[in-house]
């Protein structure tokens, strides 16, 4: 079957950073979309890193704060990445936002990233001049679905980095990221996405990630994991922000 666009190529780029020990940057939305990609990616990297026994310098996460920078990449963002990186051969991957950020781009450009983009978004008439752009929206790419949820895209970039090395463990920890932030975003629920919502209900009360196995103990009582699903996003659902980083990642995260 036919890939997605670029998706190889980011595969490669990324597997690039982790041999050659650059500093890879992820900046991620501050929805559970958002979320989901940044963890999916980053412990994709930290998994191939371990596999291919390859000290990496510590992954730099970021998200907006949308009370003060709105949506995407911002100048404010840009400085503090800048200053927290400890490699100047730097990696920024932006996962659920980038495809309209032109000038912040060409900023980032400036100050010597290289920039990959996963986005799901619409692509408007000027597109960011990124190194690789991964977005199924994009009108020079022709995979025949268009409708996931960036933490699904991710998913699908994740599969591509590690292809064998994605043990069953993993893969459903991922899917259950998949299907939360699916549902969150209100997405199609038919092909793929159907798939990883099935897959991640019938796995989310036997959940091995922390966060969900608390998340699940506030959410009781429920009728349907539906229901399950609807009160953990609600407490997920938070704008609190520390040093560019959302709370719902580190609670996620732990």
């Amino acid at each position: 079957m036919k890939k997605i666009r670029n998706i190889e190529k980011a595969s490669n780029r990324i597997k690039k950073a982790i041999l050659e020990n650059e500093q890879i940057v992820l900046f991620g939305d501050s929805d559970m979309d958002g979320i989901a990609s940044v963890v999916i990616l980053e412990e994709t990297i930290t998994n191939l890193a371990s596999i291919l026994k390859k000290k990496i310098h510590k992954i730099i996460t970021a998200f907006p704060d949308r009370r003060k920078d709105g949506y995407g990449l911002n100048e404010r963002v840009l400085i503090f990445l800048n200053k927290k990186r400890e490699n100047k051969k730097s990696l920024l991957i932006l996962l659920d936002c980038g495809i309209t950020n032109v000038k912040e781009i060409a900023k980032a450009k400036d100050l010597g990233f290289d920039i990959i983009i996963v986005d799901h978004h619409k692509v408007l008439n000027e597109i960011p001049k990124a190194d690789i752009i991964v977005n199924t929206k994009h009108p020079k790419d022709s995979y025949y679905f268009k409708d996931y949820a960036n933490a699904g895209l991710t998913f699908k970039l994740a599969e591509e980095i590690l292809q064998a090395n994605m043990s069953s463990f993993l893969r459903d920890d991922f899917v259950e990221l998949v299907m939360l932030a699916t549902i969150a975003d209100m997405m199609k629920e038919e092909d793929e996405n159907q798939k990883w919502i099935y897959e991640g209900l019938s796995n989310i009360e036997n959940t091995k990630r922390p966060a969900f196995v608390a998340s699940i103990e506030l959410a009781k009582p429920f009728n349907s994991t539906r229901e399950l699903v609807n009160k953990i996003l609600a407490i997920f659902k938070t704008t609190k922000m520390k040093n560019h980083k959302i709370i719902t990642y580190d609670f996620v995260k732990s």
